[in-house]
């Protein structure tokens, strides 16, 4: 059964797929995993593999909602995308990590993108 923050979070994936969409980006994988790694979304921007966590929150947030992407989760998403590329070399792009935070309030909801969230030494 499915808890309440699951299905909160299963909600604003889908608002997070339906935005990447809208863009006309190329959506590759959606829950991806592989042992522990987890990838919420990856999709072709051009160019980019973007790797993106998505986050769903109420507004309003009460700390910066940049910062939402703790540094042990910047960690298993730059090895979940090496992952990702080891499985799929063919791809050959340059990757990119955003943040889609998913903001709910009693109005509806709104979406603020990061691209390129933070920087590894990945390329």
């Amino acid at each position: 059964m499915e808890s309440y923050r699951q299905g909160v979070g299963r909600w604003g994936e889908e608002r997070a797929l339906h935005h990447v969409v809208e863009m006309g980006w190329e959506v590759l994988a959606r829950n991806w995993r592989r042992g522990r790694l987890e990838v919420d979304i990856v999709a072709r921007d051009g160019p980019w593999l973007v790797v993106i966590e998505v986050k769903t929150r109420s507004e309003p947030v009460q700390a910066g909602w940049h910062h939402i992407v703790s540094r042990a989760q910047q960690e298993r998403l730059i090895r979940a995308a090496r992952a990702f590329l080891a499985q799929h070399p063919e791809r050959g792009l340059e990757v990119r990590f955003d943040v889609l935070a998913v903001l709910r309030n009693r109005y509806g909801h709104r979406i603020l993108h990061t691209r390129d969230a933070f920087y590894p030494l990945l390329r």
